[in-house]
Order: C-alpha cells, then sequence, then structure tokens
C-alpha cells in the first residue's frame, strides 16, 4: 500500500511539475479570455428584463351544458395542458397580436427572440421574459403577451360556447315547430296530450340550456389569468461585466490547463533524466544542472571557475559513479558522444577528464570532432597540431599531446584541421594504434566524438574504446532522436556504460548538491 501511495505522489508530482513548466501559457489564456469577456460585455449595449407571470386554470364550467359550475381554481391542470399553453403564447399568432397592439416595426419570428415563455417547475404558473434596450419597454411587452394570451383564452372558451348555445338554439327551433304541429292535429285523446306535455317538456329544459349557455359566454374568462404583472426593472441583465468576467476567467484557466496537457503531448522533448535512462537502457550516472552563462563566456571549464557550484558538485558525482562501474580496472578508454549536436557532450567529456585527473589519474582527452571541436576550447591550446596531422602521419603522437597550464595530470589532444575523410581516419588502423598507445600510458583516455546522428564518425570511434558514455540533454533532445541514436549505437555494438544527463534539473536536488559541497562533508 506505500508503494502505490508513493506512486501516486510522484505521479501528483509530474502533473505540478508540468503545470509549473507551463505556468505561463496558463495565465496567458487566463488574461486573453478574461479580457475579451470583460471587453466584450463593456461593449454591449444595455438589456433589461420584463417579468409577467400568468396563472393557467381550469376552463370555466360554463362551457358544460350539464352539470354544476366550479370555480377556476377547484381544479390543477395537468403539466402536458400548462405545456400546451406555453407554446400558445410562444406562437406567432399571439407575437402578431402584440405587434398589432403596439405599432411595432418587427416580424414576429424576431420578436420570439426577445420574449419568451417557460412553465415554472412544480406550479401551474407560466413565466413570460421580454428583453428589450428600454426597461419600460421590457416591462410593456411582458405584459403585452400575458394580456393578449389571456384574451385569446377567453375568446376560444366563448367561441366554443357560442357553438354550444347554436346548437341549442336551432334544436329549441325544432321543438317549437314540433309543439306547433302537434297543436295543429291534436285531438283529446290522452296519447295526443301526451305527445303535446313531451314535446312542451323538451322546449322548456332546451330554453334552460340556452338560458345558461348565455351566461357562461359572457361570464367567460379563459384558462389563463394574470397572476403578476411585469413592473420597471432599472437594473440591467446584460452586460454584467463581473459575471462575465468571472466567466472568462473560469474558461481561460480551463483553457489554460488544456493547452498546458496538449502542449506536453505535442511536445516529444525528453522531459527527466529517468526517461533519457528508459530510452537508451542505460543508467544515469549524473545529473549535472545546466548553468547560465554569456555567449562569451561559453568555453568556461566549471570544474575550475566555479569548483563550488552545483555542477562542479555533478561532475564529482559522476566520476565516483564511472568508478564504480568499472570496479574491475577493466575500463579505460571512453567514448563520449549524443544523439545530436547541442547536448553538451564536448562540456562533459572536458569537465569529465578535469575531474578524472584530480584523482591523480593520468588522463587523456581526446577531442575526434573534426567538425565542431568545442572540448579544447576550454583549455589555451595550440590546434595547429592535433588528431588530424597525427593520424595523417605529418606529426607524431608526443608533438600531438599538449598540457593545459594548471592540469598536472592531464594531457589533451587536439582535432587539429579538418581531414577530407574524417569517418575513415577515426577508423584507420592508425586510429587503433594510437588509442592503443594511450591506453598503455594513461589511466583514462577521454574521446570526444561528433554526435552519433551527425556523422559516422562516432561508429568508427567506438571500435577502439572499452565504454560509451551518453549525453542527453533535458528539454533539448527529442525523444525519437534519443531512440534512433539509441539504435545507432547499438547497430554498432557499442557498449553504453551510462548516461550523463545535462540540463535543469529539480531546485530541491540543486539545493542538495550546492549545500553537500560547500559544507565540506565529503
Amino acid at each position: 500500500m506505500a508503494r502505490a501511495v508513493l506512486g501516486a505522489s510522484m505521479e501528483l508530482r509530474d502533473y505540478l511539475k508540468v503545470l509549473r513548466s507551463r505556468l505561463w501559457l496558463i495565465i496567458l489564456c487566463t488574461v486573453v479570455l478574461t479580457a475579451f469577456a470583460v471587453g466584450y460585455s463593456l461593449s454591449q449595449k444595455p438589456a433589461y428584463q420584463g417579468v409577467a407571470i400568468v396563472l393557467v386554470t381550469e376552463q370555466n364550467a360554463g362551457t358544460t351544458v350539464l352539470g354544476t359550475p366550479q370555480t377556476q381554481q377547484s381544479y390543477q391542470p395537468g403539466r402536458d395542458i400548462v405545456q400546451t399553453q406555453v407554446e400558445v403564447i410562444n406562437s406567432p399568432r399571439i407575437a402578431d397580436q402584440v405587434i398589432a397592439e403596439f405599432g411595432l416595426h418587427e416580424s414576429a419570428a424576431d420578436l420570439l427572440k426577445r420574449v419568451t415563455a417557460s412553465a415554472e417547475t412544480g406550479t401551474n404558473n407560466i413565466v413570460i421574459r421580454a428583453i428589450n434596450p428600454s426597461a419600460a419597454d421590457a416591462a410593456k411587452l411582458a405584459n403585452g403577451f400575458a394580456g393578449q394570451y389571456v384574451a385569446w383564452s377567453r375568446e376560444s372558451e366563448s367561441g366554443s360556447i357560442k357553438i354550444a348555445a347554436d346548437d341549442v338554439q336551432r334544436r329549441l327551433a325544432d321543438a317549437q315547430n314540433a309543439i306547433v304541429s302537434i297543436e295543429a292535429t291534436a285531438t283529446n285523446s290522452s296519447s295526443d296530450q301526451s305527445r303535446l306535455q313531451a314535446a312542451r317538456n323538451l322546449y322548456s329544459t332546451l330554453a334552460d340550456k340556452l338560458e345558461q349557455l348565455q351566461i357562461a359566454e359572457q361570464l367567460a374568462t379563459g384558462q389563463g389569468s394574470v397572476l403578476a404583472s411585469a413592473t420597471i426593472d432599472p437594473t440591467p441583465v446584460s452586460p454584467r461585466p463581473t459575471r462575465d468576467g468571472a466567466l472568462g476567467l473560469a474558461i481561460g484557466l480551463l483553457v489554460g490547463l488544456a493547452a498546458v496537457f496538449v502542449a506536453e503531448q505535442l511536445d516529444t522533448r525528453i522531459k527527466t533524466a529517468d526517461e533519457a535512462g528508459a530510452i537508451y537502457g542505460a543508467p544515469v550516472l549524473a545529473n549535472i544542472p545546466a548553468e547560465k552563462v554569456s555567449k562569451a563566456d561559453l568555453a568556461r571549464l566549471t570544474l575550475s571557475d566555479r569548483p563550488g557550484s552545483p555542477a562542479a558538485e555533478a561532475y564529482r558525482m559522476l566520476r565516483n559513479n564511472l568508478g564504480f562501474v568499472n570496479f574491475d580496472k577493466g575500463i579505460k578508454t571512453l567514448l563520449v558522444t549524443s544523439a545530436v549536436p547541442g547536448e553538451g557532450k564536448s562540456t562533459v567529456a572536458a569537465n569529465l577528464a578535469t575531474v578524472l585527473s584530480r584523482t591523480g589519474s593520468k588522463v587523456v582527452l581526446v577531442v575526434c570532432d573534426f567538425y565542431l571541436p568545442a572540448a579544447e576550447r576550454f583549455f589555451d591550446l595550440d590546434y595547429s597540431v592535433g588528431l588530424s596531422t597525427v593520424l595523417a602521419g605529418s606529426s607524431s603522437l608526443s608533438e600531438a599531446l599538449q598540457q593545459p597550464n594548471g592540469f598536472d595530470n592531464l594531457s589533451v589532444i587536439t582535432s587539429g584541421s579538418l581531414p577530407p575523410n574524417p569517418s575513415e581516419l577515426l577508423g584507420s588502423d592508425a586510429m587503433r594504434k594510437l588509442v592503443g598507445a594511450l591506453r598503455e600510458s594513461a589511466d583514462w583516455v577521454i574521446l570526444d566524438s561528433a554526435p552519433v546522428l551527425a556523422t559516422a564518425d562516432a561508429a568508427a570511434v567506438n571500435r577502439w574504446v572499452d565504454g560509451v558514455l551518453v549525453v542527453a540533454r533535458i528539454g533539448v533532445t527529442k525523444r525519437d532522436m534519443a531512440h534512433a541514436g539509441h539504435e545507432h549505437l547499438c547497430n554498432v555494438g557499442a557498449r553504453i556504460l551510462g548516461l550523463a544527463v545535462w540540463g535543469p534539473m529539480d531546485t530541491v536536488t540543486s539545493r542538495g548538491y550546492y549545500g553537500y559541497h560547500t559544507t565540506g562533508s565529503y
């Protein structure tokens, strides 16, 4: 369980590291979207809202020909009836009536974009909301829709009652005609008198029904009544810069977070030392902090110029870890290379040669990078004689070996001039003999070659060394390039001893290096 918790915390720490590394992107998205939301809000004209409420009840009992009248509030209509009335209010018919009432110059469709009706949850109320640049006009529109709906409902009910009354009127006329006809032909017989009485009873009943319908028609109120009229509200519903700004802030944060993780997925650069070690399938022997230097000071030798820095301590750790790898003393020649240019291999090679020489070991640094011979720039040397002249036979090994001032156990062979065939020279028998001679006379031979994906030089030098130290730079080396570099080294049979990961490090780790070194607790 403890291991699971530790894994979860590491995962959370990785997320936090990603967020911290791209915090500027989150801030940028948040500021831009918040400013846009506030600016857009302030550019809008104020809009006001009018709200009217209509109560939907049972149709007046007067529409029923038979039965006892009931009050409107004694019956609660179903939700489907309420929703039907909502659709009526939102219909072009009501909108057209409002347009005609107020003399508006717009279509029903445009008006319905600013006026909406909706059922209030849990009640039989319909809320009508109208939006307008004028608070008074907003209230007038809401009340207009409520009034036109109530009028429509009343007319609809009156119409249905009138249809029933007309039907009763026709039946009443038929009953009267029947009475007249019976009276004209009736005798004093019991059967004729019974027929006449039945006709008169029917006429009386129909007359009563007609009277009820006529009264109901006069009293018809419809299914809707205005429960609350809209009043003028001086507070605009839009724009609201504070609300819109808060919304822009929230959206900006979400967009910023999404952008960070999308950028992280699209960024194929190596992010951690563990990732570099996993790609190359080798242990990380040292994490070397990148130092901020000026362009004029790029060739600064850290171990000499800043011996108490975290980077200097990292090189000492690299030296010690190489000692553990070389516990049987079988490794004397070491190739330092990288996948692509700009990963700091020459800086690592020069400082590694320096730190090894300070333990009393005899070290030779051979600059095999003819294209960008950076390692030799860390020392004040003569570049006219170097590796190319020795391999070409124009100078001897002793002439090429130079000892920098202040470095008793370190010798350097510069690259010399650029030959026309670098890889052929480095893979030649002359190179094999040179490395063999240096191996016999020195404790460590450090060879700084060109990147493996840039030229074939590293593959040629690999034939004469005991192992390879790969330099990778966090935030610079891309994963596909590192995979290709590892595959190339494996194809030529290179023995990768480990990695020196060069680049930014966690603050805590850097402080640990510095504090450990400056206290003198080795």
